[in-house]
């Protein structure tokens, strides 16, 4: 039961503490690419301890690392030794249905938003493929003068934009905007963002999954824009986004375009440009975001486990 509670426990802070951390980041000169892997790290390390604590408690015998995790500590593990066998198999139970509850949920939640949103792409394809001017690769050229860009997820994904671009910006201003909408495709931010919006639709309540979705549709738009300046140039990018959000089309469901967010976007284009970060930091960044709340959790119990020792000698 000491290992399931540690797990619990870091579960329980990596949800109420994440949002409050991460949140504020974003206006610094944090990548915005580290940013996104410490919420990913942590939404997934939320899901695995909740889910491993549940395991933990329905183990037949000691689960893996129990006799560590009691070793460090002792005096509580005497404690919860001492606990009748029927209400850890209660709390066992209860936790294995609360778990399958929300198995089901996520899958229902997941299929019907899946299937919405293959209909919206496919019926969208389908439309724009008729009414494009013209495709070149993977952009479909749409006659209207605005300046709008957005990019469609799917096999293939594709990107639209519309003559307006051409006529009101640059030919680097133009490849700019590009380049941020092949971004997004390349990372499979769609998707990204289509699992945080399960997530928060499946567990509402808890802090980290409700805070998901508009921290990360906000990350991906940023960690796109560094992407556009790596290709371009920090000015190009900002000239190219001031003129674009000033458009008034709006974007179909399920898109990503460049015209969102647009005071924050050029706050960190301008401090952190076009920063390239090692790959081994978006792992660090994400491991970090899982240890440090389950040492944090192991910390307190052994500080408790240690005040539970010393009662007795006191008394």
């Amino acid at each position: 039961m000491t290992l399931a509670l540690v797990l619990l426990l870091g579960a329980a802070l990596i949800s109420m503490a994440a949002p409050r951390m991460l949140g504020p980041l974003a206006a610094t000169a944090v990548p915005p690419g580290i940013l996104l892997a410490g919420w990913l790290g942590s939404l997934a390390g939320a899901l695995f301890f909740g889910v491993s604590a549940v395991v933990t408690l329905a183990w037949p015998d000691h689960a893996p690392a129990e006799a560590a995790v009691e070793a460090v500590v002792q005096c509580l593990s005497v404690v919860f030794h001492a606990v009748q066998p029927w209400i850890i198999e209660t709390l066992a139970v209860i936790g294995a249905l609360a778990l399958l509850a929300m198995t089901v949920r996520a899958v229902i939640l997941g299929r019907r938003y899946a299937r919405e949103q293959v209909r919206l792409l496919d019926y969208h394809r389908d439309v724009v493929s008729i009414v494009a001017r013209s495709r070149e690769d993977d952009v479909m050229w749409l006659a209207h003068p605005m300046p709008m860009a957005y990019s469609v997820a799917g096999r293939p994904g594709f990107v639209v934009a519309t003559d307006g671009l051409s006529q009101c910006l640059s030919g680097s201003e133009r490849e700019a905007v590009l380049a941020h909408e092949r971004a997004h495709l390349r990372g499979s931010h769609h998707l990204i963002v289509t699992a945080c919006d399960i997530l928060a639709a499946v567990l509402p309540a808890v802090p980290l999954f409700a805070a998901a979705p508009s921290a990360v549709k906000t990350l991906v738009e940023l960690t796109a824009d560094q992407h556009a300046a790596r290709a371009t140039s920090t000015a190009t990018v900002c000239s190219a986004l001031t003129v674009v959000s000033a458009s008034a089309l709006p974007q179909p469901a399920g898109a990503l375009g460049l015209s969102n967010e647009t005071s924050l976007r050029l706050l960190k284009l301008r401090i952190s440009g076009r920063t390239r970060c090692p790959k081994v930091s978006y792992a660090t960044a994400a491991a970090l975001s899982i240890a440090m709340p389950v040492a944090t959790a192991l910390v307190v119990l052994a500080a408790t486990s240690a005040a539970v020792c010393l009662t007795p000698t006191l008394a």
